[in-house]
């Protein structure tokens, strides 16, 4: 990345652009927290082929993902499925608890300096930052948190004969 940069947005496109410079400057690990992926647009394919180069640039990378709702997930998003069944060593889902389904913001953040920031999810307002350790610290430490309270969980996975 360049210099340091703190830069608002406030449309879906913006959003979706900050969050592709957000993965292409993921080098070890990604966290992602958000409803459902949906407004991410994380099943197009080239943000799973971005997933994808982040995750075959290294065997300690990883891409840790927390969602409100999974079905959406498992119902729309088939190309990230896909890529959670070939990189599932890589990749941890979890599912917030009913308590904390009132968060409404939702980020992507790389190697504890970038991220794509939205203040909440019905509207497309928030921030990209960039190579900001600082700006970013308060938001991995919250992942952390909510890491901990959330419950472990195996998208796309099928049980029974």
């Amino acid at each position: 990345m360049n210099a340091p940069l703190t830069h608002p947005f406030d449309t879906e496109a913006a959003y979706r652009a900050a969050i592709d410079v957000v993965l292409t400057a993921a080098r070890s690990e990604i966290r992602i927290f958000d409803r459902d992926l949906l407004q991410m647009a994380l099943g197009k394919r080239e943000r799973v082929a971005l997933l994808a180069d982040f995750l075959a640039g290294g065997r300690d990378r990883r891409l840790c993902i927390v969602l409100h709702d999974i079905a959406p997930l498992e119902r729309f998003l088939p190309r990230l499925i896909e890529l959670m069944r070939l990189r599932g060593h890589m990749i941890e889902t979890r599912k917030t608890p009913d308590n904390l389904r009132n968060l409404t913001d939702c980020w992507l953040l790389a190697d504890g300096a970038h991220g794509a920031i939205r203040f909440h999810v019905d509207h497309p307002r928030g921030k990209l930052v960039t190579d900001l350790a600082p700006e970013i610290e308060p938001w991995w430490r919250r992942f952390d948190d909510l890491w901990q309270e959330c419950e472990m969980c195996t998208p796309g996975a099928t049980t029974g004969l």
